[in-house]
């Protein structure tokens, strides 16, 4: 499947000076055009920062290049190699040529669309040189992009299913994927809501900015999760795992991406335990870590859940009966698979030809569900189904007294712009779902089976009723790819970002 270089080569090469004319154009317009054409000049903060992600993405390709030269697979390091430095060449072009400013609201929803849609793109390189598609051009950029968002996204929805793929490749992803979800903590806990704009809010949830510098911010969010990550692998390598395995078993499914080389199931029962916690803990809140790290280096006297870590648990123990009622299925392996789909994990491992249309629906409602706010999986989450309970609780005396209630979240209470934001949130996940679904019977899909498949697109949860291959037709792999990437940055951030509504300075 070796691909003829130059016509790929020449593509990127395109592309890659386009945007480098259309980024020295910015440049030249806010030095000298007059004031009514400075609109590009609001870019200028989103740039800066968007050179810094580019940086780091560029740098986290490091470990696969030097596995991929360990192991002689010298096209693959290439490859890995031309994408790293187009990372690291545009990161430090931005951050040269744009001033890093704070960002208001706009400009944060702004950044977010663009670091999930630009990374994606510019990660296709390896798969592009290494030919690892087959077809014209346009194909094999589709089917890379496809890849690369399920990575990035941390869905775990490939089109390599049978497919040898070379192992440096198979590490670049699942740090990939890890750093996908790394990402968005990032993203939201610097830019977004610390953001004036969202400061009630993020107080409610237990955010706010644990550092003045958001590099400063970074750091304190890689090293939680690396640490994670370091201690979790030890564990499984302990457990019989070989080190790859282990390494990428834990970057997969801390990440939420699920996509492992191994079945989970196939594992001793001690592993498998561990790595039901792993799904656990990737469910928590980003707010639990940080209090976990507090309260282990003796900065807080004790441990308290959030009302939200509670009610996730319980939700747990609900989801678990009704799945087990519903297929019959032992109630431990039922529990496994809810919390699997629940974290938005997506291990690929539940049978779905075992199970009656009532076991899917069950799974649907999990994913939609989903983990706690905050955290690296994807879905409405626990803290606006909570708010959605209390509203319903309200409404006879919304009825029958016209009293609008107050809606108190640890005994803060929450602005109505801020309730109408989350319950608007919960409604579009569920319409666009249902609205995908729909596309997706239109190519042989049942709905049962479609409304699987387009719930675990947009809660980044990846498991699929059907083996997805290369053939799978243009408008539903495009569709995936758009419900991956939606579910990923969440509705509203990116209406926000493509709105021409101006925030306020």
């Amino acid at each position: 499947m070796q691909l003829n270089l130059n016509p790929v080569m020449l593509a990127i090469i395109g592309i890659f000076i386009g945007f480098i004319i259309f980024l020295l154009f910015l440049f030249y317009t806010r030095r000298h055009v007059t004031k009514r054409y400075l609109y590009y000049s609001k870019l200028e903060p989103v740039l800066a920062n968007l050179g810094f992600l580019f940086q780091i993405s560029g740098f986290f390709y490091l470990p696969s290049i030097i596995y991929a030269y360990y192991l002689n697979e010298l096209s693959v390091a290439v490859g890995l190699s031309i994408s790293a430095l187009v990372f690291l060449f545009l990161g430090f072009l931005l951050t040269f040529m744009f001033e890093t400013k704070t960002l208001n609201m706009k400009q944060s929803c702004m950044l977010l669309v663009l670091y999930f849609m630009c990374v994606p793109l510019i990660s296709c390189i390896p798969y592009l040189y290494l030919g690892i598609f087959d077809g014209n051009i346009l194909d094999q950029l589709l089917d890379s992009w496809f890849e690369t968002s399920s990575a990035f996204s941390t869905t775990g929805l490939t089109l390599l299913n049978g497919v040898s793929v070379p192992k440096s490749l198979i590490l670049a992803r699942g740090i990939s994927e890890w750093t996908g979800g790394i990402g968005i903590i990032f993203i939201l806990l610097s830019f977004l809501y610390p953001s004036e704009a969202l400061s009630h809010y993020g107080k409610v949830l237990g955010i706010e900015r644990i550092a003045g510098d958001y590099k400063v911010s970074f750091l304190v969010v890689l090293l939680i999760y690396l640490f994670y990550t370091l201690i979790f692998s030890v564990i499984l390598i302990m457990l019989g795992l070989d080190f790859f395995t282990a390494f990428h078993t834990v970057l997969t499914v801390f990440s939420t991406t699920g996509l492992t080389v191994i079945n989970v199931l196939e594992l001793s029962l001690p592993a498998i335990i561990v790595i039901t916690v792993m799904m656990v803990f990737s469910a928590f809140s980003f707010s639990f870590h940080l209090e976990l790290f507090s309260f282990l280096f003796r900065k807080k006297a004790k441990l308290v859940l959030s009302k939200e870590i509670k009610l996730y648990l319980i939700s747990l123990m609900i989801f678990t009966l009704a799945f087990w009622l519903a297929t019959g299925f032992n109630p431990l392996r039922a529990f496994f698979h809810i919390v699997d789909f629940s974290a938005s994990v997506g291990l690929n491992l539940v049978p779905f030809d075992e199970m009656g249309e009532l076991g899917k629906i069950v799974l649907v409602i999990a994913m939609l569900v989903g983990p706690c706010s905050f955290s690296v999986g994807g879905g409405i989450r626990i803290f606006r189904i909570y708010i959605l309970g209390k509203i319903l609780l309200s409404l006879p005396r919304i009825f029958l007294r016209g009293e609008v209630p107050e809606i108190r979240i640890e005994g803060k209470l929450l602005e109505k712009s801020d309730v109408l934001i989350h319950l608007l949130t919960a409604f579009l996940f569920i319409l666009i779902s249902f609205f995908a679904a729909l596309i997706l019977c239109c190519y042989g899909y049942s709905f049962v089976d479609a409304l699987v498949e387009s719930v675990s697109a947009v809660t980044t949860t990846g498991d699929s009723p059907k083996i997805l291959t290369p053939s799978l037709p243009f408008v539903p792999k495009f569709l995936l790819i758009a419900l991956m990437l939606v579910g990923r940055i969440e509705i509203l951030p990116a209406i926000v970002a493509f709105s021409k509504i101006r925030a306020p300075e």
